[in-house]
């Protein structure tokens, strides 16, 4: 096993500096620090211009990816932004996955943690990314300039390659790097020396993802891969209330099972371990229901679906208080007092497992003396990764190494102190002394998953003579998510859910009284964000209510029933567009005159755009299931500084979303 600590290459300070002057998330390393710095090799060739980028004398770029790669491709669009500015050939370019240095390597969206989640990687990275890859240009830049001995200014760059046009000369990066001195500070770029948008090769191109073919192939190598020598299996039977422990167990159930080593007492459960993985399995089976569980945990005998009828009631009950505001605008409570008409509706979200592809697993070598740990594991975030092994070793964090692979989905569900299964592996391995795979079936991920929560929504609308929306009123009774996730954070963000209730803002719509307040409820059960974490359910509820009041003959948003109503310009630019598509011949019938009054489009204005999720309505006879059915749209996407990722998309219900039963 290699040591707990980091790799032992030394990067010099001189080299930390390119790519982490000036920039707060990307502090200098001290002096010495090991670091598994960009494209490391074996043979010592490559030359080191930064923590980020190394070059080999045949060309090749190395540039490290701090993000998690779980299908959404940033194992390639971080590595791009960075070689855009480097103006690298992207055929050459190789990319690695960053070591655990969140002084370097972290992400600023989150404090520098390295963690991958809320569609914050390229949002965060963006800029600096961009700006390391012109310092290493500048850098090589000059040091042509110095070899060529010719002003800097005369020097310009083709993908892997530094030309001085008046000569007609050209050195490769490869030659540069044989040769490069690289200064103890970095270059400062401005950022009106960037790239124009007009002039970049590599971002907003068709470019192939690094990871796919190997997807494709059957050769990508996620954590449930890979194998160590004198590896045994391990599955553990989890209590299935969290906050529980073990009492007692048979311990001669397993004995007999064939392939089974030896049980392990562990803090939430018992683990097995086999000489392979259906022994192991085999093994719990037969002890989980032997088990007496110390029923410390909150939800024991906790019923969902009675859970979902006592949110409801006291989300409809006014005399039950609200226990946060989260929304308000105008005074939504006095404009329903004066309206015309009021519109009320019920709906309600179930809990939502993740059904990521793959279960939970990892693997563990912890040292015979347990004082040094060796990790691999897929994760959203490698510090809470290797900061769960060591606390649960008791060891301190240099001296637990993580190899974090490709993730097989994950969607919120190996995100924030989502660690459980890291700490069985090193737990088990401890306690065998031997390297241990530990492997979650997919029985044990829906029992002890993190699932989105229970809410339900009690929504009041208020209409003027003219069937305008003058008034906004929703009470929400939702399980928690931010206490239980992240308490440190719910305690920093004074004591608000945002998991769980972010998107019930209706910012795009004129609706000039609006209300909405969080009746907090906690179940004790495992939550945690899926996905688009509150709008999944949130901007279901609010698209779906602003229907039911167009049904009902009300002037509506976005020209539901053909009412021009104000939108923020940001939503009318989007509509402008989308309907000179149509007006072209495109597919869709957005803006038809025939569109029927049951068909009418939404549209959805975020910084991170969510598609639907399914609810309940339970204003109805039949309290029949309603689930938006996609049609044909559009999504348009604002790339200046000011609109960078905001997105709108069109949906469509489909004609009978809302046929009442005869």
């Amino acid at each position: 096993m290699k040591s707990g600590t980091q790799a032992s290459t030394i990067i010099s300070r001189r080299q930390t500096m390119i790519g982490a002057a000036s920039l707060t998330f990307a502090l200098a390393l001290d002096a010495g620090s090991p670091t598994d710095a960009a494209g490391l090799d074996s043979n010592g060739t490559n030359t080191h211009f930064s923590p980020w980028v190394s070059i080999a004398p045949d060309g090749t770029v190395s540039i490290m990816s701090a993000a998690a790669e779980m299908g959404q491709g940033s194992m390639t669009s971080l590595p791009l932004i960075l070689a855009e500015e480097l103006d690298a050939d992207w055929d050459k370019v190789r990319v690695q996955p960053a070591p655990v240095i969140e002084r370097v390597y972290g992400n600023p969206a989150f404090g520098g943690a390295m963690y991958t989640a809320g569609s914050t990687a390229v949002r965060a990275y963006f800029e600096p990314l961009r700006i390391f890859g012109a310092q290493v240009r500048r850098v090589l830049l000059d040091n042509a300039a110095r070899r060529w001995g010719v002003p800097v200014s005369e020097l310009g760059t083709e993908p892997g390659v530094v030309v001085h046009a008046k000569t007609n000369r050209r050195l490769s990066y490869g030659e540069i790097a044989t040769f490069a001195d690289i200064p103890a500070t970095a270059p400062e770029i401005k950022p009106e020396e960037l790239k124009k948008p007009s002039e970049f090769r590599l971002i907003g191109k068709d470019v192939m993802r690094l990871e796919l073919p190997s997807k494709v192939n059957g050769t990508a190598i996620y954590s449930i891969d890979v194998q160590v020598p004198g590896m045994i299996y391990g599955a553990v039977a989890t209590c299935p209330i969290d906050g529980s422990s073990p009492g007692s167990f048979d311990e001669g159930k397993v004995k007999v099972v064939p392939g089974v080593i030896a049980t392990v007492r562990l803090p939430h459960g018992v683990g097995v371990l086999a000489q392979t993985p259906w022994a192991a399995f085999n093994g719990k089976a037969a002890i989980e229901g032997t088990i007496s569980w110390n029923r410390t945990g909150r939800a024991w005998g906790f019923d969902s679906v009675k859970a979902i009828d006592d949110f409801a009631a006291a989300a409809r009950d006014l005399s039950v208080p609200i226990t946060a505001d989260w929304f308000k605008q105008g005074d939504a409570e006095a404009a329903l007092s004066t309206a015309t008409t009021v519109v009320e509706a019920e709906y309600r979200c179930d809990y939502a497992y993740h059904a990521q592809m793959e279960p939970l697993n990892a693997i563990a070598v912890v040292s015979a003396d347990g004082d040094a740990a060796e990790v691999w594991c897929g994760s959203q975030s490698p510090t809470m990764a290797l900061d769960a092994a060591a606390k649960a070793l008791g060891i301190p964090r240099e001296k637990v190494t993580l190899h974090y692979t490709l993730l097989g989905g994950s969607f919120g569900r190996r995100g924030h102190r989502d660690d459980t299964y890291i700490v069985d592996a090193v737990l088990l391995s401890k306690a065998s002394k031997r390297p241990v795979k530990m492997m979650w079936t997919r029985e044990d991920d829906i029992l002890n998953g993190r699932l989105r929560p229970i809410t339900a929504h009690y929504m009041r609308a208020g209409l003027d003579s003219s069937g305008r929306i003058i008034a906004w009123h929703q009470r929400l009774a939702g399980d928690r998510v931010t206490p239980y996730m992240d308490p440190v954070r719910y305690e920093r963000s004074g004591r608000t859910d945002t998991i769980l209730m972010l998107g019930v803002e209706l910012r795009s719509y004129d609706i000039p009284n609006q209300y909405c307040g969080q009746i907090y409820r906690d179940s004790g059960v495992r939550t945690s964000p899926l996905r688009g974490i509150g709008y999944t359910a949130n901007k279901f509820v609010s698209e779906a209510f602003l229907d039911e009041i167009a049904r009902s003959g009300a002037r509506c948003p976005n020209g539901r029933l053909g009412h021009e109503v104000s939108c923020r310009s940001c939503a009318r630019l989007c509509l402008h567009r989308l309907f000179k598509c149509t007006a072209r011949g495109h597919r869709g019938n957005f803006g038809r005159p025939n569109q029927r009054k049951d068909q009418g489009s939404q549209f959805l204005v975020l910084l991170r755009l969510r598609h639907c999720g399914p609810a309940r309505q339970c204003d109805r006879a039949d309290s029949k299931q309603h689930r938006l059915r996609f049609g044909l749209g559009a999504v348009g996407a604002h790339h200046d500084k000011r609109w960078r990722c905001r997105a709108i998309q069109f949906l469509r219900l489909s004609g009978d979303a809302h046929e009442r039963p005869a």
